[in-house]
């Protein structure tokens, strides 16, 4: 593509240089830079992409587009913009053709639930006979290929490659995760969403957002883009769960069609007569078009949430309420959330990916209604975090839990002792018993030790994940298979 057509909806600074090159690829990391490339300069968090220009010129790079004030390169043309990140999600739809108004796209976003309700969407359009791509936390689904995913929301010009691949692949829809971050850092730009869904928000991720204010900001980000893209508004949905505290912050945004759905108040998609035990949940939904009884092959009450998005955004789409209910009777959870060991043990153990004090809450508030015995809990902090919510997790793990034991959760540049010091402060608030033992596989294993008849070990945090983070290495690490191979005696 010709720079000067690449750049036609981008607002420029300044331009210096060539713009009647032919631009073969776009990136932002001057690893990744070929022959011929546009590299875009990103201040990051860690690294900042001005001081990589040399490299990515050595590697091909024939166009620059920075921030910044740079000293000019011999035959190389500069384009200065207010935000490079924001014109590398700009340059993405140009370049591949702005795929999304070629599918029908579903953004998920909330604190909780993001990754459960793209798979139970997936689910029921499959079911429907729908073509349906994934994209989030646990994995990449593109077709009949699936990859690990190693983001919630994939970098902008990743984002458009993989959706101008699924529309190579005839996809019908797209369900994804939209991540606080992502809208934030405009990953999401120029994505035209056809429907976007708000489960529940929770004062977390402070160390990208400082504060509430901001991250609430950035989840109506996906709500406003709905608003103003280019596809027909009359045929667009946003679907909020009005039993959040926050859901009037989504409602009065939304110039689209609204679909609400709940359990305590008034909503078009509600639950009623709800049935929870330890592996199973039932309920009737009540909507617009009829009401029917829904089984679920996992438990939670706030997975009956996740259903009832899921139902909500499916009868947008015209699917009828028999279809929904099949899907949910042949659907078992998505990758490492409620997941159910059992290698002939007497206590039962859970494997989730709950990781912030909202979803610790809710696993373990449910876990609680379903043993006299002990909850065993298992968990560390990811490292490079907002660290002031440790001492509230700890609490949280404290009260619902009988025995905890405070291990790492990928510490990354941190110190794993002095992240679990700063949970152990909020265990401590509520009396109970504790261990620190920083070595995650020890510590699992001496949580199963601990373990006697008729008790739960809930081990969290890590879900699906198969490595585990330190400053100067990675390491294999999946929690179902350190289970395994204690329990099996490997």
């Amino acid at each position: 593509m010709k720079l000067s057509e690449l750049i036609t909806n981008l607002d420029t600074k300044e331009i210096n240089g060539d713009l009647n090159l032919n631009i073969k690829g776009i990136y932002h990391d001057s690893r990744k830079i070929k022959r011929d490339f546009l590299f875009i300069c990103i201040k990051g968090f860690t690294f900042d992409g001005h001081n990589f220009i040399d490299e990515a010129i050595k590697r091909g790079a024939v166009a620059l587009m920075v921030e910044k004030e740079i000293p000019p390169r011999p035959g190389i043309t500069i384009i200065k913009v207010d935000d490079s990140r924001k014109a590398l999600a700009i340059l993405a739809n140009q370049f591949y053709g702005f795929p999304s108004r070629k599918l029908k796209l579903i953004g998920v976003t909330g604190t909780n639930g993001k990754t459960t309700i793209t798979y139970m969407l997936r689910a029921i359009l499959q079911g429907a006979g729908y073509k349906t791509g994934l994209l989030g936390t646990a994995q990449n689904i593109i077709a009949n290929d699936i990859n690990s995913s190693h983001m919630t929301t994939m970098e902008s010009i990743d984002l458009q490659k993989t959706l101008k691949e699924m529309v190579k692949q005839k996809t019908d829809y797209v369900v994804m995760e939209a991540s606080s971050h992502a809208l934030q850092l405009s990953r999401v730009e120029g994505c035209d969403f056809d429907i976007a869904i708000f489960t529940n928000i929770s004062k977390e991720h402070f160390e990208i957002h400082k504060n509430f204010s901001n991250y609430l900001e950035a989840k109506k980000k996906l709500f406003l883009n709905l608003n103003k893209n280019k596809k027909e508004t009359s045929e667009k949905y946003a679907v909020i769960n009005v039993d959040e505290e926050h859901s009037k912050d989504f409602i009065d945004c939304n110039k689209v069609n609204l679909i609400t759905y709940g359990i305590e108040k008034e909503a078009e998609v509600r639950a009623r007569n709800i049935k929870i035990d330890l592996k199973n949940s039932s309920f009737i939904v009540e909507t617009p078009i009829g009401n029917t009884e829904i089984f679920l092959n996992f438990s939670g009450r706030y997975n009956i949430y996740n259903t009832l998005a899921a139902i909500a955004t499916a009868i947008t789409q015209d699917i009828p309420l028999s279809i929904i209910s099949r899907a949910f009777s042949k659907f078992y959870g998505a990758p490492g959330r409620y997941k159910l060991l059992e290698y002939g043990q007497n206590y039962t153990i859970v494997i989730d990916f709950a990781h912030n004090y909202h979803g610790l809450r809710n696993i373990l508030g449910n876990l609680r209604n379903f043993t006299l015995h002990k909850i065993i809990t298992v968990f560390g902090h990811s490292g490079d975090k907002y660290n002031k919510v440790r001492v509230t997790i700890g609490e949280v793990i404290g009260t619902y839990s009988d025995y905890v034991v405070i291990t790492a959760d990928n510490p990354k540049s941190e110190d794993p002792l002095k992240i679990a010091q700063e949970i152990e402060r909020g265990v401590k608030k509520t009396d109970k018993d504790y261990i620190i033992i920083t070595d995650r596989v020890k510590a699992i294993k001496h949580a199963l030790e601990k373990a006697e008849e008729g008790d739960i070990v809930l081990i969290a945090g890590k879900g699906p994940e198969n490595e585990q983070i330190y400053h100067n290495r990675v390491i294999h690490h999946n929690d179902e298979e350190v289970v395994k191979n204690i329990l099996t005696g490997r």
